[in-house]
């Protein structure tokens, strides 16, 4: 039995480090998973522990010893009582499919289900996750017991199976905890590795090098399906004179504050990013130069209107120029960045034509686009 238990353990080691790769977006307490992932995790689960039980050890023709209730005691400690009790009814469902309908299956089933629901319950105890890990684990055992106790009737080899079982659930259950717990930190430095890699630090906004990335892929998908996508390059204007007379400090407030608004005020799929200093950018998909223009007007004159509160609450008001370009409303080009270069080129011109203003590029009239 202990042979069959060790591979079961080895097992649900590369199940763990294959969930580990499939999770690295839904890591806890970094990203809050949605009911659909953990509805998705319970089955992924439930899988696991049908897999086990189907090299699970002979105890008795009515039992079969595994580590299938170290699955549920998983997904519930990470994810809650929703995976839990799915993973519970899946595992449930799988004795009664691999080994026959009959009374010692229905009798596992529904303690299997049983161990389900008491994960579940458990997982909202405000405890250390290892310590709630082997509360569980523990109670699953008992579950176990009882079932062995209704299915064999040598109950002497009930209490020699179960004592062998329990000390390796639980010294099972130590070791998983520390590769769940490697894996989910190294989920969570990949993402904020990841994340500061994309992402500027003072706005939290999109940084230059994923501006780019962003502009070449949504460049090739608007050229793939005959879509349009404008570009807005947004500058304020006398930043430094703002930096001279009130600091850096003053320069970074009004930089954060500006990224809000920006945010506020273009559409809700839109994509906002910082390409540096005083200089910001919207991709603007799916809409025509007028349209474009109308949502950097929008933006320009919630720049103007809106009060910035400097750190020693110093008020002041700031204007912003915005360059305004489309493809292929004003530029037909097989490369991203003729499109920037043309907002930049409008952006400039709104800059000689005395800022806090608009321009934007020319409409090409002969166009043709369904």
């Amino acid at each position: 039995m202990t042979n069959i238990l060790f591979t079961n353990f080895c097992i649900f080691v590369t199940f763990l480090y294959l969930s580990g790769l499939l999770s690295k977006k839904y890591v806890a307490g970094v990203v809050t998973p949605s009911i659909h992932v953990k509805i998705n995790a319970g089955l992924l689960f439930g899988i696991y522990g049908i897999i086990l039980m189907y090299y699970s050890f002979p105890i008795d023709p009515r039992f079969f010893a595994d580590l299938r209730h170290l699955a549920i005691v998983v997904i519930a400690s990470y994810l809650g009582w929703l995976p839990s009790l799915i993973a519970g009814v899946l595992i449930a469902l799988g004795r009664l499919i691999l080994f026959g309908m009959s009374t010692s299956s229905a009798i596992a089933g529904a303690g299997m289900l049983l161990i389900g629901i008491i994960c579940g319950m458990l997982s909202r105890m405000h405890w250390e996750r290892l310590g709630k890990m082997l509360l569980m684990s523990m109670s699953s055992m008992l579950v176990l017991l009882c079932i062995m106790w209704m299915n064999i009737p040598d109950h002497h080899k009930v209490y020699t199976v179960f004592t062998q079982h329990l000390i390796i659930s639980m010294l099972a259950t130590v070791v998983i905890y520390m590769l769940t717990e490697y894996i989910n930190t190294s989920n969570q430095l990949f993402l904020q590795m990841k994340k500061n890699a994309e992402t500027d630090y003072l706005t939290s906004l999109h940084n230059l090098r994923q501006f780019e990335q962003l502009l070449s892929e949504r460049f090739l998908e608007a050229q793939h399906f005959s879509e349009r996508l404008g570009v807005l390059v947004v500058d304020i204007d006398h930043f430094k004179k703002i930096n001279d007379t009130y600091g850096h400090a003053a320069g970074d407030a009004v930089l954060q504050q500006l990224s809000k608004v920006l945010r506020e005020h273009s559409r809700s799929f839109d994509e906002v990013s910082r390409n540096g200093g005083e200089e910001f950018s919207v991709l603007v998909p799916e809409a025509t130069i007028d349209e474009t223009a109308a949502i950097a007007e929008r933006i320009r004159a919630a720049v103007a209107d809106h009060i910035f509160v400097l750190e020693d609450g110093t008020k002041i008001q700031i204007t912003v120029s915005i360059g305004a370009a489309v493809h292929p409303d004003t530029i037909r080009s097989k490369n991203a960045k003729e499109l920037l270069q043309q907002a930049d080129r409008e952006l400039y011109r709104a800059k000689d034509s005395g800022r806090n203003r608009v321009c934007s590029a020319p409409e090409i009239h002969d166009l043709i686009l369904s």
